[in-house]
């Protein structure tokens, strides 16, 4: 059996679509339907029932993906291993983490660490999502979410603060919430609930009573310039808030700490550029602990 042929399958398998399927793998669609086809055809097998554009994936088409991740597996490892022997660190690592992080905190730092290792290419993606590390959406993931399961390396990147945020313009339209209770009676913006991608997310309760956002957004970076603009107050990083002036922390007994984890695929912790720079995002972090959960 011909692995680009299940290399192909495989990005299908994950992807759902044809269409993204072959955007992923930078090949035009005709190439991939064909493969896709060929591959059916001498299994004498369908892998998906068609629904529309969308493919979803059957029995037999669980079972050969199964096996195929395990090829995927071995054969990863063992690239690891050559690559190893070579002492090589060139190729390229993409790095998921959420939103807050990656704008906040990492795009500002990531050019001195492409510096250092000029070899490497990085990759940043920063999204208000989780990544499979299984489906090899990112070679190292950044959660908030302690993974728990999969053959995955996980330690600790960092802990951090958040902490209700204002500006002098707000305090003087609505005045300054004295404690927790009086944030009832404020304006301020949060997170939509039904869109969380992670219940760690969902942190405006005090009192066992839920406050309800007069502005909500799935981006954190938007909540900050909510808060700038004057019109509202939130709960934000208190790292993504550190250096801007106008940005003034209140109700310094309502912070709350929150994690964010490091996690390799086993199939990739051998890799040299993979360990190189999930080795110095961890060093970074710890360098900049005092940021993350100021005094």
């Amino acid at each position: 059996m011909d692995w680009d042929d299940l290399r192909i399958f495989l990005a299908v398998a994950r992807a759902g679509t044809v269409s993204e399927a072959a955007r992923q793998l930078g090949l035009d669609h005709s190439t991939v339907s064909r493969r896709l086809a060929n591959l059916e055809g001498r299994l004498a097998i369908r892998l998906f029932d068609r629904a529309g554009r969308r493919l979803a994936i059957n029995a037999a088409g669980e079972r050969l993906m199964r096996t195929a991740e395990r090829l995927e597996s071995t054969l990863l490892s063992d690239l690891a291993v050559l690559e190893a022997m070579q002492g090589s660190r060139v190729g390229t690592v993409r790095i998921g983490v959420p939103e807050g992080l990656g704008v906040g905190y990492l795009a500002g730092r990531i050019g001195m660490l492409a510096e250092a290792y000029p070899e490497i290419a990085l990759e940043l993606v920063a999204l208000p999502q989780n990544y499979s590390l299984a489906a090899r959406e990112v070679d190292i993931a950044i959660t908030l979410d302690r993974p728990e399961f999969g053959n995955i390396a996980v330690r600790k990147l960092t802990d951090y603060v958040l902490q209700f945020f204002g500006t002098e313009t707000y305090f003087a339209r609505r005045g300054r919430p004295a404690d927790t209770a009086e944030l009832s009676t404020h304006r301020l913006c949060g997170y939509i609930p039904q869109l969380l991608y992670t219940p760690l997310l969902d942190y405006l309760v005090f009192e066992g009573r839920r406050l309800d956002p007069a502005i909500k957004s799935t981006s954190v970076v938007a909540h900050v310039e909510m808060v700038r603009g004057g019109a509202v107050l939130g709960m934000l990083p208190a790292f993504m808030c550190a250096g801007q002036a106008e940005l003034l922390p209140i109700l310094r007994q309502a912070r709350i700490t929150r994690s964010y984890w490091l996690t390799v695929h086993d199939d990739l912790r051998g890799v040299e550029r993979i360990r190189i720079i999930s080795d110095a995002l961890v060093q970074m972090a710890r360098q900049d602990r005092a940021l993350f959960l100021p005094g």
